[in-house]
């Protein structure tokens, strides 16, 4: 979900395939309109009542040690940019970026949705009175023989493509050697989010600028994508994580959950960003509601306070 450079644009984009021939990025169906165009109009032919849209964009991680884990956007070459939509995310250009993850020469994901792209997809899903629920998604992209060790066992290797919910400290809660309940926790914790603040971003006409931390957290992806849908005229709901329970169940001392801390905060920040009319959730994932049970009799209902 939520990858593909232009899979999001309602503007036709093209790239040069040789002097004189231009090959068409997202039309891709008899239609002869954009992918995004079509699949709204195949929605509102087949769900006519459909009052909402989640729109999907993702970013790539690249380690389940949260202390260690870079969230970054990413695109599937750098040789060749598109017109008339050259690839850019939070400051990021093509030739900047780093590429995703290849398998036989071809990428694991579609790159990650240029921020013009996205803002069109915005505008198209409001002129259909739909609302829009923006959702920021986090794939992670190791390989077979990725060389990271793996947190949640001796491995020498990470899960080939696995889940975010896998992301947690750099010895899992329960392993022996596991920071889980210390201070070093909460740094690790830390690490993850980075801090980048809301005021690093600037919205410049339908570009936002990013002027902060050089880094790649995953506060500078949410704020990032709270300050393009204020530039793109708002969202009716945003949700600022998903799924994330290894991070949510992680401990510091006296029993507090720093990553759960982080999301209050954050939810905070995208409040004032976005106004109080925009619904904002994190969508937990199906094992949390219950509340977190490590083991030794003790249930602690962690998410409550966010």
């Amino acid at each position: 979900p939520g990858t593909g450079e232009y899979a999001l644009a309602t503007s036709p984009v093209h790239a040069e395939s040789g002097p004189g021939v231009n090959r068409s990025l997202n039309i891709n169906s008899a239609s002869g309109k954009t992918d995004f165009t079509t699949a709204l109009n195949a929605m509102q032919q087949e769900l006519p009542r459909c009052g909402s849209v989640s729109l999907v964009v993702s970013w790539f991680g690249d380690d389940l040690r949260c202390g260690m884990c870079q969230i970054k956007p990413k695109v599937e070459q750098r040789a060749q940019d598109a017109a008339p939509m050259p690839w850019r995310v939070c400051g990021v250009m093509r030739a900047q970026a780093e590429t995703i993850a290849q398998v036989n020469g071809r990428p694991v994901y579609g790159g990650t949705p240029s921020d013009q792209s996205v803002i069109e997809a915005i505008a198209a899903i409001k002129e259909r009175g739909q609302e829009v629920m923006f959702y920021p998604f986090v794939l992670m992209e190791q390989l077979a023989g990725n060389g990271r060790a793996d947190p949640w066992s001796d491995a020498p290797d990470q899960a080939v493509l696995p889940w975010r919910g896998l992301v947690t400290l750099s010895r899992a809660p329960g392993q022996d050697g596991s920071p889980d309940g210390t201070d070093a926790a909460t740094a690790e914790v830390s690490e993850f989010f980075g801090q980048a603040a809301a005021s690093d971003f600037v919205i410049s006409g339908a570009d936002v600028e990013y002027r902060g931390p050089d880094e790649f957290s995953f506060r500078r992806f949410i704020l990032h994508y709270a300050h393009l849908a204020k530039a793109a005229g708002g969202v009716d709901a945003f949700c600022i994580g998903s799924e994330m329970r290894g991070l949510t169940q992680i401990r510091a001392a006296q029993n507090v959950f720093p990553a759960v801390s982080e999301l209050r905060r954050l939810a905070g920040d995208v409040r004032a960003i976005l106004g109080a009319e925009t619904r904002i959730s994190y969508a937990a994932d199906w094992s949390e509601y219950f509340g977190y049970h490590p083991g030794n009799g003790d249930v602690f209902f962690h998410l409550d306070p966010l």
